[in-house]
């Protein structure tokens, strides 16, 4: 069967923007050498002598069989004086290995067709997907190429059709969408389980428009209790997980994320939510006003870079919560970084989710961590989950 090929617009308008860039990837990352890019590297004439210090060779697998040794700056060695890279200028392309040609380029293949994206963890793409006012127009072509088509159960795709739709409801903020999309899973649960039809979907997404058209659900996420304690645990928890994890974490970027956090923290060190919330209500959320639809335009990235609702084999609500919780934490940097600048630039929203991601995206302890804390602080409700949104008012 024919393949076909979907890009989004941030995707095709994407270009490496090279040494401009906020924060390199080939400054600070653990970068992997394939086996024939290694190869091929060491049999350069122009290479080789630089390669053999270069490249410590680990074999770990074709796809890891060796890792870049960086210099005393965390940079990679084959990066020139202007910060651009030797092998892909005196090789070529080719040349390079698979992660450094691709990143940060995704492709996830649904059905019998393949779909592009980009990852948040780079500044460029977090660009576009933020602010790139075409960012989410669709281009759909066939590929040329036959793929076995692999049949995604009725379930994922109602699910996914349906909080697309949720989410882009005029009726309702995101919070009040992710609440809806909450509500809309709870069913997919039930269809996951072999407790109900996957047609229950369908029911489900005309009852909560209906429920958004008469402003019920608006009243229902109003209704939510503020749960500052819960909120507390959860981002802690989920920002010493960062510490201990981010790659980054002695860089200028992330840095800048965790002072700002100190500033908010009480006389004994710990959380304050109730100050990064008070941030939030009077300088971030003003300030983003003229980006009104911020959190829309990354729900909904993150529902087509994840193909929401999966995650982990496990039931779609694991990765509901996972979703709002990326949400608050992202909410919470804004607001920190908010208060520490007065107010937010379009470089702020930016650090903000592009240092988020580069553990999110690129850790593969993360959704494990992440749902071992839900689990903990019992988050396993949509009122429980979604507290995390509130923010005292």
């Amino acid at each position: 069967m024919a393949s076909g090929i979907v890009t989004p617009k941030y995707v095709s308008d994407f270009s490496c923007i090279g040494p401009d860039c906020e924060d390199s990837c080939c400054i600070g990352w653990n970068i992997y050498i394939d086996k024939q890019s290694y190869k091929k590297t060491m049999a350069h004439r122009e290479l080789k002598s630089l390669a053999k210090t270069a490249m410590k060779k680990i074999k770990k697998s074709d796809d890891q069989w060796a890792i870049i040794r960086s210099d005393a700056q965390g940079a990679c060695p084959f990066l020139d004086g202007k910060k651009l890279c030797k092998v892909h200028s005196l090789a070529g392309e080719d040349t390079l290995s698979e992660t450094c040609k691709t990143y940060p380029r995704t492709c996830l293949v649904r059905d019998s067709d393949k779909f592009q994206s980009l990852s948040l963890s780079c500044p460029e793409a977090a660009r576009l997907i933020l602010f790139s006012p075409d960012a989410f127009m669709f281009d759909h072509k066939l590929s040329g190429s036959k793929i076995t088509p692999h049949e995604s159960p009725l379930w994922l795709s109602k699910s996914y059709d349906n909080s697309i739709e949720l989410l882009l409801n005029e009726h309702l903020n995101w919070q009040e969408s992710l609440l809806a999309i909450g509500l809309l899973i709870n069913t997919a649960d039930k269809v996951w389980g072999n407790e109900v039809d996957a047609s229950q979907l369908d029911v489900r997404l005309e009852q909560l428009t209906l429920l958004a058209e008469k402003g019920m659900l608006q009243e229902q996420y109003k209704a939510l209790a503020y749960a500052d304690g819960h909120q507390v645990q959860a981002f802690a928890s989920i920002h010493g997980m960062f510490i201990d994890e981010h790659p980054r974490r002695d860089g200028v970027r992330f840095k800048t994320i965790n002072d700002a956090i100190s500033a908010l923290l009480n006389d004994d060190r710990t959380v304050d939510v109730d100050k990064i919330n008070h941030a939030w209500n009077t300088i971030a959320s003003p300030a983003l006003e003229e980006h009104g639809d911020l959190f829309k335009r990354y729900i909904l990235y993150y529902i087509y870079h994840e193909y929401f609702p999966i995650t982990l084999n496990e039931a779609p609500q694991s990765a509901f919560r996972l979703l709002v919780l990326d949400c608050f934490m992202l909410r919470c940097y804004l607001a920190v970084i908010a208060h520490k600048n007065n107010g937010l630039s379009e470089s702020d929203v930016i650090l903000c989710f592009q240092v988020y991601h580069v553990v999110r995206q690129h850790k593969s302890t993360f959704i494990k961590g992440a749902t071992a804390i839900m689990d903990k602080f019992n988050f396993s409700s949509v009122a429980g989950i979604i507290s995390l949104l509130k923010t005292g008012g």
